[in-house]
């Protein structure tokens, strides 16, 4: 997929403004087609095309390439607007989080977030919607050292019992993340996502305000993209996400007309949205399936035969035929692999 197909996900041109006080805007903006007023205007939106070529120009004209792990940590609970009042008015640290792997990607269009438990651990969860290619290490870990920061703030977790995954490889600065991260940092994984304990969504937040709360979720819905393609794509992985929560050994794979239904469009509908993303159902089954499938494989106790009926392929023979297409080697190579402490081989990716 790339940025053209989903030009039409417009985003506030108010993203970026904050950077022309860190690098000369002219220089920012170069090819973007924008004017400083522009970033100024809240009424103003822009392509993501427009703010990818920003980004881009932002890395170029850093100092230093780690330069936005500082800047990322300076945003916490100030710079989102009704997000950042929902995450800091959350009833528990559960009910801010879901709200800003909600709200968040209305700000960020080109990611998709989800949250799910899996076991012990709740998984938040990135992922690109288009290829972001130089600037995904910019674009994937901002956010997350924004919720760091705001759970090391409001809450006082110790962040080293959290843990982030990327999938990608180490980057020039990577010495540099323990300053900033304060939890481990794992690279080369087959998603990007911050995993913390279960047990911290119960946390209850002492500055708690519910007619505050109530407000900052309001005026987050009334801001959610108006994009109906985006939007489609949230709610199929939501789905599917949902979905797979509760262990079934008779479950069978969810169906494009289930899903369809579910969303309230026609089959035909939901073809076309996501044909419109350069995506098709299958694919994204398939993508979801992939990493479902490292994320059981990861708990040793579980049988492999286990993994492939809990994603729903009653024969486990079909499970290791897909899990070869997807990681180029077999679910029990992967899984010695990983407890080796090897990492998948970049060439199995897709």
């Amino acid at each position: 997929m790339t940025t053209s197909e989903i030009e039409d996900l417009l985003m506030p041109a108010t993203y970026g403004r904050h950077l022309t006080r860190l690098f000369e805007p002219a220089r920012l903006l170069a090819g973007t087609g924008l004017t400083e007023q522009d970033l100024h205007d809240p009424t103003r939106r822009i392509t993501v095309r427009q703010a990818l070529q920003y980004i881009r120009n932002t890395m170029a004209l850093a100092p230093a390439p780690d330069w936005y792990l500082a800047w990322a940590g300076t945003l916490a609970d100030h710079f989102h607007g009704p997000i950042s009042i929902a995450l800091v008015s959350a009833p528990t640290l559960g009910d801010g989080l879901d709200a800003f792997l909600r709200y968040f990607p209305g700000r960020v269009p080109y990611l998709h977030m989800q949250g799910h438990s899996a076991g012990d651990t709740h998984v938040c969860e990135l992922t690109p919607l288009i290829e972001l290619d130089e600037a995904k290490p910019v674009l994937i870990e901002t956010p997350l050292i924004v919720l760091l920061q705001h759970l090391h703030t409001v809450y006082g977790v110790d962040l080293a019992e959290a843990r982030i995954e990327l999938d990608y490889s180490p980057t020039p600065h990577a010495a540099s993340y323990p300053r900033y991260f304060r939890s481990p940092v794992q690279f080369s994984a087959h998603r990007n996502v911050l995993v913390v304990p279960s047990a911290w969504r119960a946390l209850r937040n002492l500055d708690y305000h519910e007619s505050t709360w109530s407000h900052a979720l309001a005026r987050c819905e009334a801001t959610l993209s108006s994009s109906s393609e985006r939007t489609t794509l949230g709610a199929v992985r939501d789905y599917l996400g949902h979905a797979f929560e509760i262990a079934n050994r008779r479950r069978a794979l969810p169906t494009l007309d289930e899903v369809a239904a579910h969303l309230h469009v026609t089959p035909r509908t939901l073809i076309r949205r996501l044909r419109s993303l350069g995506t098709t159902y299958q694919d994204i089954m398939d993508g979801f399936l992939r990493v479902r499938a490292a994320e059981l494989l990861a708990n040793d106790r579980t049988k492999i035969k286990e993994v492939a009926a809990a994603l729903g392929f009653h024969n486990p023979a079909n499970f290791g035929k897909a899990f070869k297409r997807w990681y180029g080697v077999s679910p029990g190579g992967f899984r010695a692999r990983q407890c080796s402490g090897a990492v998948p081989l970049d060439e199995a990716r897709d």
